[in-house]
């Protein structure tokens, strides 16, 4: 029989598990969801996924509401609509080991010629083409990290990132202006509040979106794989977290 100071432990442990579990499982779902919504519709023109007013995948050109509602990213410097980046260091056979991360977005305009939808991301229904450049010496590192953009969120200590004698992996995927995104979401009539001129409204909180800048079948892969490792992993961590909380629960009753 487990006494009370064991129970606890196990019942808190168990709790914590559990959560992370679900918390992965449901990431898994929502990446399988990408996953189907990219497959699973058809790429239309903006004006007829309009008049379907139903799930489309369009395609066309970007650009900011206003000339000055854009965003400079902060590894390569480009002016964009969206950007997300990560700075880790590289440990020889020990995987990577994150310094810092961020991401930022701006609503923006899509067109290809037979109108033009707004579309309001959210961080989740991005999925940016991510460019790597792997640094080694001391001087590329400072240059390249030197900037009050980056320590975003969440902040960190660079100071003593020249020091390191590991290299450093600098990864940052833009939404440029002017680049040719792919959107997959439900048209919506534009709000009589809207300050915009677009001819229909894309957004995560009113249905399913995503944003990609990368091809889609790419895109769609990389979602199926992040999606059944998450449910694997969450699967096995509930477990796990029901194993480590079953022998507490004679002791409850």
């Amino acid at each position: 029989m487990l006494t009370v100071d064991g129970v606890l432990p196990r019942l808190l442990l168990g709790s914590v598990i559990a959560w992370i579990g679900v918390t992965a499982m449901t990431s898994g779902a929502n990446s399988v969801t990408d996953w189907w919504m990219i497959v699973s519709t058809d790429s239309v023109s903006i004006a007829e996924a309009i008049a379907a007013g139903d799930m489309a995948q369009i395609r066309g050109r970007v650009r900011p509401l206003r000339p000055d509602d854009t965003l400079i990213s902060p590894l390569r410097n480009k002016t964009c609509v969206a950007y997300a980046y990560t700075i880790s260091t590289v440990v020889q056979d020990a995987g990577d080991s994150s310094i810092d991360s961020g991401s930022k977005h701006r609503s923006f305009l899509i067109s290809d010629g037979t109108a033009e939808i707004r579309v309001g991301p959210d961080a989740d229904s991005l999925s940016l083409d991510m460019t790597t450049n792997r640094l080694t010496s001391n001087e590329e590192i400072i240059a390249q990290t030197d900037d009050e953009r980056i320590a975003l969120e969440p902040a960190a200590d660079l100071s003593g990132i020249g020091d390191s004698t590991n290299a450093i992996e600098l990864r940052e995927g833009t939404l440029a202006v002017g680049e040719t995104a792919t959107v997959v979401g439900k048209p919506a009539p534009v709000p009589d509040d809207a300050r915009t001129d677009a001819d229909a409204v894309m957004t995560a909180t009113e249905s399913h979106l995503t944003v990609m800048n990368d091809d889609s079948d790419n895109t769609a892969l990389r979602s199926v794989a992040r999606g059944v490792f998450l449910l694997v992993l969450g699967l096995v961590l509930t477990v796990f977290a029901i194993l480590v909380v079953t022998p507490a629960i004679p002791d409850l009753i």
